[in-house]
C-alpha cells in the first residue's frame, strides 16, 4: 500500500470514528428526550434563548425568540439550563410556568406551558440536523473518495467536516452539554472561511503561490478570533456576547459574498467552457446555499426576523453539492444542463410565487374574498395549469440566447430537419442535406458524417466545408473501437471534455488526435438499435462561441433522427425481409381477427342469456301480479307475495350487477373503505344463507378461526363479493354442505384475511377454473341450459376483489364440489381478535 493510499484510508477511518462517536453519543441522549416535558424552547448555556424553534412549541407562541435570556422560573433564578429542564419535567407537560425574560436591557413576565417532547419534535429540530450533518459529510467525502483531481476536494472536505461538527453538536449544546463549547464555536466560526478557501481554489488560487496562501491564512485567522471571542464572552455580558454572535453572523454573510465576487469575476474572464460551466453551477449553489442561509441568519440575529433556523438547512446542502457535482463531473453538457435546469425552475419558482401573490392581492384587497371564498384557491391552480409550459419555455428561451448567446431558432431548426428527414432517399444525399442544414443554421464551420449499414461493407462519407478523411472516420464508426474510446457512452463526447477528464488516461492524446484529424469539437454515434452505425463530427462555431448544453442536445436529437432514416434508406435492397416482416403482420391479423370474432359470439350469446334472465323473474312478477288483482282469487296471498319479492330482489340483484359492471368498465366504481365488523358481516350472511336453504337437503357451516376483529374495506363490496359467492354455491349445490371458513394466513412478509366459500356442488373441471372469471363466460352458454345465469357473476367477484386491493382463487374437482378463496390485506389490524367461531 502506498503512503498516499495509507494516508486516505487513514483519513476516512478518522471521519468514520468521528461520524460515529457524535452522532451516536447525540442518539443515545436523544433518546432519554423523547416524550419528557420541556419548557417549550430550549437555551444555551448562558441561559440565552437558542435559534431553534417549531411553529407549535408554547416558547414561540407566546412570545419569547432568539436571543431572549431567561433569568428566573416562577421567581427562581435558576444559574443553569440544566436547572430550567429539570424544574419544567418535575411536572406534567401543559404546567404554567412564570418565567423572568430580559429583552434588550429590558425585564418582564411570561407565562409558558410545559409542552411533550415528541419524536417530531425532535426529528424537525435537532434530528433534521444530524440528517444534514451526515449528508455534508457524504458530499464532502465523495470526491476525495473518487479521486477528484481538484485542489478543492480537500478543502471541500475540510469545510463539510466544519459543518458536520457544528449541525452534529447542535443538539448537544442545547440539552445535555456535555461536549465543550469550543468544539461547535470554532466549527461554526471556521466553515465560513473553508468556504472562501474554495472559492480561492475553484478560481485559480493555487496558482496564485504566495498571495493565495496570504489570504487564507488571513480568513482563517480572522475565523480563529471570532471563535475565540464568540466563546470568551458567552458566560460573560450578554450584549458583549450578542456582539460576537452578530459579528460571526455577519462575518458568514460577507463571506458568502466574498465567494460570489470571486466566481463572479472569474467569470468575466474568458477560459475554457468546462471551467466556465463548472463555475455557473458553483455560482448558482452559493446563492441558493451559502448566501440565502447566511442572509436568513443575519436577518434574524440582527433584526429579530422570525426564520426558523432548522429549515434554513434545505437550503444550505445546495452549496457544497454544486462544488462537489463541479468538482466530479467532467461532461461539459450535463453540467450545462444542471445549470439550465437550475436556473429556468428557479426563476419559473420566483414568477409563480409573484403571480400567487398578485392573485391574493388582487382577489383579497380588490374583492375581499381570498379568505372567505375556496375559488380563489382554485383560480390560481388553473393559471398556473394554464401559463405553466408557456412560461417554462419562454424562461429556457430566455437562458439559451442571453445567457449562451444561441442566435437560432431550435424549434424551426428541429421542424425543419424532422422535415428533412421524413422524405425517403439514399443515404450520401439524406447525410449531406442533414449537415448542409444543420451547419447553416447553427453556424458551423466543418461538418463531416460516416455511416456504415448494418450487415453491409461499404461505408458513406460526407462532408461539408471541409476536406474528407475516411480512415479516421472508419475507426470510430466500428462499435468496438468506439467502446475502447469513450465506453458504454453513446450520448457523444466534446473535445473539451477529453481534455480536461482524468478518466481517458492514457487513450487521452490518440482521442485529441483523432478530433484534430477531424477538425472536430464534437462527435456523436450515430446508434440504431443499440448498434453503432456511424458518426457526426462537428467543427467549431463561425461566431467563435462554444457549444452550450442546448446544442449538444439538439444535435443529439437529431443524430437520433438521422440514424433512423439513414437506416430506412438502406431498406431499398431488403425486400425480402419486409416480405416476411408483412407475412407477420398479416398472421397477426388473423389471430387478432379470431380474437374479435369470439368475442362478438360472448357478447350475443350474453344478450340472449341477459334476456332470459330478465324474463324469468319478470315473467314471475307479472302472473302473481295478475293472480293477486283477481277479486275472486283465494289462494294463500303470503306465498304469492312472497314469490313477488324474491322475483323482485333476483330482478334488483341482477340490475345491480349489470350497472356495477359497467362501472367497472368504465373504471367510475367508487370505493368506502371504513372500518368492518367480521362478526357482523358473517352473521348476516348466515341468516340470509340459512333462509334460502330452508326446506332443502343442504347443510351450512359457519367457522371462523382467529382473526382480526375488524378489517379496513368496502363492507358494501365485501358483501357484495360473498353473495355472488353463496348464489353460485346453492345454484350448484342439490343437496350436501355449504361452508364459509375464515382465517388469517401469512403470504410472504403480509398477513391477508382469507375467507373461504366451498360447496359440495358439481364442481368445475380444471380446464375451466380460470375462463368461468371471463366476462360474459358460462361453462354452458346456452339460453337452454340448466343452471341460469348472466355469467357476470364471477368476473364481477374478481373485479371487486382487485378493487380491494385482493384476489380469489378457485380450487374445484368435478362431482366433489368447489372452494372459492377470497384473500384481503389486513390494512389496519385491532389489538384485539374476533375469537373462534363456529356454527351448524
Amino acid at each position: 500500500m502506498s503512503r498516499q493510499t495509507w494516508r486516505r484510508s487513514l483519513l476516512f477511518l478518522t471521519l468514520g470514528l468521528l461520524a460515529v462517536l457524535v452522532l451516536g453519543g447525540s442518539l443515545i441522549s436523544s433518546y432519554r428526550w423523547i416524550n419528557r416535558p420541556f419548557p417549550g424552547f430550549f437555551l444555551y448555556r448562558n441561559m440565552v434563548v437558542g435559534p431553534d424553534f417549531l411553529p407549535h412549541w408554547s416558547g414561540a407562541r407566546t412570545g419569547i425568540s432568539f436571543l431572549d435570556r431567561i433569568v428566573a422560573v416562577d421567581d427562581e433564578v435558576l444559574s443553569t439550563p440544566a436547572e430550567v429542564y429539570d424544574a419544567v419535567s418535575k411536572r406534567p407537560p401543559g404546567t404554567q410556568f412564570r418565567y423572568t425574560v430580559e429583552k434588550s436591557g429590558q425585564r418582564s413576565h411570561v407565562m409558558v406551558p410545559s409542552m411533550n417532547f415528541s419524536f417530531s419534535d425532535w426529528l424537525l429540530s435537532f434530528g433534521i440536523y444530524l440528517a444534514a450533518g451526515v449528508g455534508f459529510l457524504a458530499i464532502g467525502v465523495a470526491p476525495v473518495y473518487l479521486r477528484s483531481p481538484s485542489p478543492s476536494a480537500p478543502a471541500l472536505l475540510f469545510m463539510v467536516t466544519m459543518i458536520f461538527l457544528w449541525f452534529a453538536t447542535t443538539y448537544d449544546f442545547m440539552t445535555t452539554q456535555v461536549l465543550p463549547k469550543e468544539i461547535r464555536a470554532l466549527a461554526f466560526a471556521l466553515t465560513p472561511s473553508a468556504g472562501i478557501h474554495v472559492g480561492l481554489l475553484l478560481t485559480g488560487g493555487k496558482a496564485r503561490g504566495r498571495r493565495h496562501r496570504l489570504y487564507v491564512a488571513l480568513v482563517y485567522g480572522l475565523s480563529l478570533i471570532l471563535g475565540l471571542s464568540y466563546s470568551l464572552t458567552f458566560h460573560g455580558p450578554v450584549e458583549l456576547w450578542h456582539w460576537a454572535l452578530r459579528s460571526s453572523y455577519g462575518y458568514s454573510l460577507m463571506a458568502s459574498l466574498g465567494f460570489l465576487l470571486l466566481l463572479g469575476r472569474e467569470l468575466r474572464q474568458p477560459g475554457p467552457q468546462l471551467e466556465r460551466s463548472r463555475l455557473r453551477v458553483v455560482f448558482v449553489g452559493a446563492a441558493l446555499g451559502f448566501f440565502l442561509p447566511t442572509l436568513g441568519a443575519v436577518l434574524r440575529a440582527f433584526l429579530g426576523w422570525e426564520i426558523p433556523h432548522n429549515f434554513l438547512l434545505i437550503l444550505a446542502a445546495f452549496f457544497p453539492l454544486s462544488v462537489a457535482y463541479a468538482l466530479l463531473k467532467y461532461n461539459l453538457f450535463d453540467i450545462g444542463a444542471v445549470l439550465k435546469v437550475g436556473l429556468t425552475r428557479g426563476a419559473l419558482t420566483g414568477l409563480l410565487l409573484l403571480v400567487y401573490v398578485s392573485v391574493v392581492s388582487l382577489l383579497s384587497l380588490g374583492t375581499g374574498i381570498y379568505e372567505k371564498d375556496v375559488l380563489a384557491p382554485l383560480f390560481f391552480a388553473v393559471l398556473v395549469v394554464l401559463i405553466f409550459n408557456p412560461l417554462l419555455r419562454w424562461l429556457e428561451g430566455v437562458v439559451d440566447r442571453y445567457i449562451y448567446g444561441q442566435a437560432y431558432d431550435s424549434n424551426q431548426l428541429q421542424r425543419d430537419v424532422s422535415l428533412l428527414l421524413r422524405s425517403l432517399a439514399e443515404p450520401p444525399l439524406t447525410a449531406e442535406r442533414f449537415l448542409k442544414t444543420v451547419a447553416d443554421r447553427i453556424g458551423i464551420e466543418t461538418a463531416c458524417l460516416f455511416f456504415q449499414p448494418s450487415g453491409q461493407e461499404t461505408c458513406v462519407a460526407v462532408s461539408v466545408n471541409g476536406e474528407l478523411d475516411p480512415g479516421t472516420g472508419r475507426r470510430l464508426v466500428s462499435g468496438a473501437s468506439w467502446n475502447r474510446y469513450f465506453g458504454a457512452r453513446w450520448g457523444g463526447v466534446s473535445k473539451a471534455e477529453v481534455e480536461t477528464d482524468p478518466g481517458y488516461g492514457a487513450s487521452q492524446a490518440e482521442i485529441l488526435g483523432l478530433f484534430r484529424q477531424l477538425r472536430a469539437e464534437l462527435v456523436i454515434p450515430i446508434v440504431f438499435e443499440r448498434n453503432i452505425l456511424g458518426l457526426v463530427a462537428f467543427g467549431g462555431k463561425r461566431s467563435g462561441r462554444e457549444y452550450s448544453a442546448s446544442d449538444f442536445q439538439l444535435l443529439c436529437s437529431l443524430a437520433d433522427q438521422l440514424a433512423l432514416s439513414l437506416e430506412n434508406g438502406t431498406l431499398y435492397e431488403e425486400s425480402e425481409k419486409a416480405k416476411r416482416s408483412y407475412r407477420s403482420l398479416y398472421d397477426e391479423a388473423q389471430v387478432m381477427n379470431e380474437r374479435l370474432i369470439d368475442a362478438d359470439r360472448l357478447k350475443k350469446q350474453f344478450v340472449a342469456n341477459i334476456s332470459h334472465e330478465l324474463r324469468t323473474p319478470i315473467s314471475t312478477i307479472l302472473g302473481y301480479s295478475e293472480i293477486l288483482s283477481d277479486p275472486g282469487f283465494r289462494g294463500d296471498t303470503r306465498t304469492a307475495l312472497e314469490r313477488l319479492a324474491s322475483s323482485g330482489q333476483n330482478l334488483s340483484q341482477l340490475m345491480d350487477n349489470l350497472l356495477d359492471f359497467s362501472r367497472m368498465e368504465a373504471e367510475t366504481l367508487a370505493l368506502t373503505l371504513q372500518e368492518v365488523n367480521l362478526r357482523e358481516v358473517l352473521e348476516s350472511l348466515e341468516i340470509m344463507t340459512r333462509r334460502w336453504i330452508k326446506e332443502r337437503p343442504v347443510r351450512f357451516c359457519l367457522q371462523v378461526d382467529c382473526s382480526p376483529e375488524t378489517i379496513q374495506t368496502d363492507p358494501q363490496k365485501l358483501q357484495q363479493i360473498l353473495m355472488h359467492l353463496l348464489t353460485n354455491a346453492l345454484k350448484f349445490t342439490e343437496r350436501g354442505e355449504i361452508s364459509i371458513q375464515v382465517r388469517a394466513v401469512v403470504e410472504g412478509p403480509d398477513t391477508v384475511l382469507e375467507i373461504l366459500v366451498s360447496d359440495t356442488g358439481i364442481g368445475i373441471g380444471k380446464e375451466d377454473q380460470e375462463i368461468i372469471f371471463d366476462d360474459f363466460r358460462q361453462l354452458d352458454g346456452s339460453t337452454t341450459r340448466k343452471y341460469g345465469g348472466t355469467g357476470l357473476g364471477l368476473s364481477l367477484c374478481r373485479k371487486l376483489a382487485q378493487s380491494l386491493g385482493g384476489k380469489i382463487t378457485v380450487d374445484s374437482e368435478p362431482g366433489k364440489g368447489s372452494v372459492f378463496s377470497l384473500f384481503l390485506p389486513l390494512r389496519k389490524t385491532e389489538a384485539v381478535a374476533l375469537p373462534a367461531l363456529q356454527g351448524v
